[in-house]
């Protein structure tokens, strides 16, 4: 199975497997799992992305997992009890946040 990436920056060292990356931002050392979806997102050094999750306008700092099937950018009143959300929509996970699904 064979992932794709659309009009994105990924940094070196970056690992994506069998996951839709597109408009988004990388950095070093982020993985990305099967069948996750990010767009229009900024992934900070050391994030990972679980199996089938999706983020989508998002910011996530440094050192951040995101669970397998978890969505972000997706439901913005669940988004607004758990992060900070701007004022035009991007959600924001800070920097080492501990999530649960």
């Amino acid at each position: 199975k064979y992932g794709s990436i659309y009009d994105s920056i990924i940094s070196h060292g970056c690992i994506i497997k069998s996951a839709a990356i597109e408009k988004s931002v990388l950095s070093y050392g982020v993985k990305v799992l099967e069948n996750a979806r990010v767009t229009g997102t900024i992934l900070m050094e050391g994030v990972q992305v679980g199996k089938n999750s999706i983020v989508k306008n998002a910011i996530i700092d440094k050192d951040v997992t995101i669970p397998s099937g978890m969505q972000i950018g997706i439901d913005m009143n669940a988004d607004k009890e758990r992060f900070t959300v701007t004022d035009s929509g991007v959600v924001v996970v800070a920097k080492k946040q501990k999530m649960k699904k």
